[in-house]
């Protein structure tokens, strides 16, 4: 069994941040929106033809499509150009406060439950041995390292 070192899970858990990060990541095209989006209403007589209702229902499923991409926590960050306001001005980047006088809790890197235990090669918290067991068979880094 491999016992690893504090930096060499530091790196693997910042490797880790970093595949999330790279998964979530979407380019989002430049977006302009003329309308708002509505419910049709109903009327008597069909004054479109099928052509155009089809191309509008197609651009409004393009439109919601692009609307609900996924970014990640850093373009978000970058778009809001947060960095260009005032430095008194309280944001995401200037928030802080003072350290918590409570202990850190300790959650099972599992099913996310208070964790009492934790893995002797990589440090990882778990609950039970069950989840002791899925840990070793899929999580643990001494398969990875």
């Amino acid at each position: 069994m491999t016992v690893l070192d504090e930096t060499a899970r530091q790196r693997n858990v910042q490797r880790h941040l970093n595949e999330l990060e790279r998964d979530n990541y979407a380019e989002v095209p430049e977006l302009e929106i003329t309308g708002t989006i509505t419910k049709p209403r109903r009327t008597s007589e069909v004054d479109l033809s099928q052509t155009n209702q089809k191309k509008k229902a197609r651009s409004k499923k393009e439109l919601l499509k692009q609307l609900t991409i996924k970014k990640s926590l850093n373009v978000l960050l970058e778009e809001s150009r947060i960095e260009l306001l005032p430095p008194d001005t309280p944001t995401y980047l200037t928030a802080g406060a003072s350290p918590s006088r409570y202990p850190p809790r300790k959650f099972c890197s599992v099913c996310g439950f208070l964790s009492k235990y934790s893995c002797k090669t990589c440090g990882m918290k778990y609950c039970s041995t069950k989840c002791k067991e899925t840990h070793e068979e899929t999580r643990c880094m001494k398969y990875t390292v």
